[in-house]
């Protein structure tokens, strides 16, 4: 990621004084491969504005206040969990009173029950909804986001699906039915459903047992810091798997998945990937957030908490899925078609106001 304050000086658009500009605030710029997916799709949804990381620190802030002319039009608070993260949100606060226009775009909500038992986490979810009142558009991921919203007062929100969701090609390429299956699990700090030691022995169990089956495994890491826990996983299965060395690579990353038949991930972006790849998948809900998702494609009884896996009831759902591949694709699609279809409408509607 390049310096922010340096593209701004050197980008000759930022200075025409009709340009619409947008900060994104979103976890940008540290190799993750969902957040800077979610990026490029806000960048390829709002083409006709000038996009760029809005940056939390002292130095881009300092520069915020000497620049000759306001950074931004509005500011966004983009995709990913962010709502309900209580150290955000006196930031976006601080955001809201420096600009005129806000607006929520394919974000989460943090689910407080999950958060709850979870370090210094404190649910701020009332400050929240004071916040995003003074939005110009709040649109979320899916059904559990809206909810917990909804039962806390703020009526202006609507579900957009996932912003990774409009990455997605137009057509459906069938698949090559050789039984290739992809595989993400990852690190999270300790933050899940069960311990982290229990999720790499249950997919250590259904790799082997997908081998045994005569199925193909690429494991894909979705971040670096992920690399050697899903080392120790290709390394503790009975026969040799791969792992996708190029998975910082979005075009890359969506080649593979495209190539693969069925997909099983934990990290929430590599199972959204996947499905924007039209390939289906099998979601392990490590955190809330993942259900959310599976929620908004309808497709629930794909989601399997971390701390419940049973192996042969995966397998089940792996066959299943193969079986009946062109049937998901289809609904995939169809799911895809309309969030893809309620984003764009919602950027033009942001984009004219």
């Amino acid at each position: 990621m390049p310096n922010i304050i340096s593209s701004i000086i050197n980008n000759k658009n930022y200075f025409y004084p009709h340009m619409h500009r947008i900060g994104y605030l979103g976890w940008v710029g540290h190799h993750n491969l969902g957040d800077e997916a979610l990026f490029i799709a806000f960048q390829k949804l709002f083409q006709r504005a000038l996009v760029l990381p809005y940056k939390l620190n002292d130095k881009f802030k300092k520069f915020e206040k000497v620049c000759p002319i306001p950074l931004f039009k509005s500011v966004c608070l983009g995709g990913g969990t962010l709502i309900n993260f209580n150290e955000l949100a006196p930031e976006f606060e601080y955001i809201q009173g420096k600009y005129a226009s806000s607006f929520v775009f394919g974000s989460g909500v943090r689910n407080p029950s999950f958060w709850a038992t979870r370090g210094k986490h404190k649910d701020s979810i009332q400050d929240w909804v004071r916040i995003l009142r003074r939005c110009e558009f709040v649109g979320v991921r899916g059904p559990l986001s809206y909810g917990l919203l909804k039962d806390n007062g703020l009526d202006n929100v609507k579900i957009i699906g996932d912003l990774a969701l409009s990455l997605a090609s137009g057509s459906v390429k069938p698949k090559s039915m050789n039984k290739r299956v992809g595989i993400n699990i990852g690190i999270s700090n300790g933050h899940v459903w069960g311990t982290e030691e229990e999720i790499l022995e249950k997919v250590v169990s259904l790799g082997d047992a997908l081998l045994d089956d005569g199925w193909g495994i690429t494991f894909l890491p979705v971040w670096a810091r992920d690399l050697p826990y899903i080392k120790r996983a290709a390394e503790r299965m009975k026969k040799k798997v791969d792992i996708l060395q190029d998975f910082l690579s979005l075009e890359k990353t969506m080649r593979f998945l495209e190539s693969c038949d069925v997909f099983v991930g934990e990290k929430l972006h590599s199972v959204i990937l996947a499905m924007a790849a039209y390939t289906p998948a099998i979601m392990l809900e490590y955190r809330p957030k993942c259900l959310d998702f599976m929620l908004s494609m309808e497709m629930p009884e794909f989601n399997f908490k971390t701390d419940a896996i049973k192996v042969r009831d995966i397998l089940e759902k792996v066959h299943g899925l193969y079986s009946n591949i062109p049937y998901y694709q289809d609904k995939i699609a169809e799911k895809i078609n309309y969030y893809a279809s309620l984003q764009r409408s919602a950027a033009e509607a942001l984009m004219a106001s």
